[in-house]
């Protein structure tokens, strides 16, 4: 006979928080013979067998159930295989004692489940409770809903984006505005997390490049969280109208209806077409990381509508959740690669687009989250992106959140950028306690000494000079086109200049 042993671990730590069940060739489920603090130990044939196992955390919301088979030979070689990607089990380790063989096997419980699948499948545009669908016939004009694209992809990612506009560097010379023709390839990984038991965000897209390493005794992980403009802006119109694709399980249209999917998250990973000459609302962010040769892991958590923007994007706006979570996300993707390691994540960068900038607000102004180090060091560079167009008064709110960040916990190696179309002179004010000083005019590149901080004021002339001279089919004759742009080019150039 042979002895199964079977331990849980949580965050990194064995724990007790759980429970084992095995069955063998096809029986019943049966306990352990016994419990040895964090051990459970069976009895079991030690050859020709085949053995179930589930493991139950005690919070299953949390941590839910996981699964995994044996195979044991007639030569007692032991094999074990896994339910779809495996970032739950390492492989078993077999020893011999007195009494007998021994197969150790570790289940790493995590509050993150993959839903790439489910998020893929969801993009598809057939089905009865889709716009124009047979037999029901388009419930309106639902133009707005149309990609540009092929849906759903057969694989979750994001496509090479061949001979398409980027930033240049410098961003700015000679008064102008400079951008390059360049084939970009994003080679990485794609993957939608969901957590459980949390009202928002309940889905996460993870972009982790080659160039941040996944082997045992890596580093810990650069992260950069990028919030998006906001949904309730847009809502019922989009993300809560009830002509949206819903999802079939729920009924539902958070987390995987349609518009919450494209929207909210492959339009801001991928680019359809060209993001300057042809279609700016495509933001391309994990394209503009590879263009920045700068090895870092993007998050993008899928906010939800709600009454304010702190609802919206709700977990994330704590950091103590982030605390928790982001050391998780790594672990689990480096339990895919199979690096069965967990600790502290490295250096964490925070980024938003438009009305996104109110949900950076609600993390930078949460009182709570100004005591903790995670807000005081770990979140070492904040990047804004055009905070409402038109509107610099509305600007002046996160930069002012901005600007006591930047000047409390580690100050000396943050990095705090904001990329705007509007005039600066009504936020000198703030530019100075970033230590930034605004040139005459625009466009411009104003830095401090170190680049460290900056301001780049792109104006909407300067943009549509741009577009006439390259031939482009976007006229950039308002201020909202140019808000679009500033966003599917400028992550580029944060991410150059970045200490990532």
């Amino acid at each position: 006979m042979a002895q199964l042993v079977i331990t849980g671990q949580i965050q990194g730590q064995s724990t007790t928080l759980c429970s084992f069940l095995i069955a063998v060739d096809g029986g019943a489920q049966v306990g352990p013979d016994s419990v040895v603090l964090d051990q459970s130990i069976f009895t079991v044939p030690d050859t020709d067998t085949a053995i179930d196992i589930e493991a139950d955390a005690i919070d299953q919301t949390k941590y839910g159930t996981l699964t995994a088979h044996l195979d044991i030979d007639s030569s007692g070689a032991v094999k074990a295989t896994f339910p779809q990607v495996n970032s739950s089990w390492p492989d078993p380790t077999v020893t011999s004692s007195a009494l007998g063989q021994v197969i150790s096997m570790t289940a790493h419980f995590s509050p993150l489940r993959d839903a790439t699948e489910q998020a893929r499948v969801s993009l598809a545009q057939t089905g009865s409770d889709y716009p124009g669908s047979p037999p029901a016939p388009p419930p309106g004009d639902m133009s707005f809903r149309t990609p540009g694209v092929t849906l759903p992809p057969l694989v979750y990612g994001v496509p090479s984006a061949i001979d398409t506009t980027l930033i240049a560097s410098p961003a700015v010379d000679s008064g102008a505005i400079q951008v390059q023709t360049q084939t970009v390839s994003p080679f990485g990984e794609t993957v939608v997390l969901q957590l459980p038991g949390v009202a928002a965000p309940q889905l996460v897209a993870v972009h982790w490049p080659p160039g941040v390493s996944r082997d045992p005794g890596a580093p810990p992980a650069p992260f950069l969280i990028y919030f998006h403009a906001g949904m309730g802006q847009n809502s019922p119109a989009f993300y809560d109208d009830a002509r949206d694709r819903h999802d079939p399980g729920t009924g539902g249209t958070y987390p995987f209806g349609w518009d919450y999917q494209f929207f909210g998250l492959l339009n801001y990973l991928q680019y359809i077409d060209d993001p300057f000459l042809t279609n700016p609302f495509a933001k391309g962010l994990a394209l503009q990381l590879e263009a920045s040769a700068k090895n870092v892991v993007l998050l993008l958590p899928l906010m939800r509508t709600a009454g304010n923007p702190c609802i919206e994007v709700g977990s994330f706006a704590d950091a103590a959740f982030l605390q928790e979570y982001l050391p998780e996300i790594q672990a689990l993707m480096f339990r895919r690669q199979g690096t069965f390691q967990f600790g502290p994540i490295g250096r964490l960068g925070m980024a938003s687009f438009s009305s996104g900038h109110a949900a950076l607000t609600c993390f930078l102004g949460n009182a709570a989250n100004q005591a903790h180090s995670l807000y005081l060091d770990t979140l070492q560079e904040v990047y804004l992106f055009d905070p409402h167009a038109d509107l610099v008064s509305e600007t002046l709110p996160p930069l002012t959140q901005v600007a006591a960040w930047a000047g409390r916990g580690s100050s000396g190696t943050k990095v705090a950028r904001l990329y705007t179309q509007n005039d600066p002179a009504q936020l000198a004010p703030l530019l100075a306690q970033l230590g930034v000083t605004a040139p005459g005019s625009a466009p411009f590149d104003a830095a401090t000494p170190d680049d460290r901080n900056s301001l780049t004021c792109l104006p909407l002339a300067a943009w549509n000079t741009l577009a006439t001279q390259q031939g482009g089919s976007v006229p950039y004759a308002n201020t909202g086109q140019v808000h679009q742009v500033v966003s599917a080019l400028m992550l580029t150039d944060a991410l150059r200049r970045s200490q990532f």
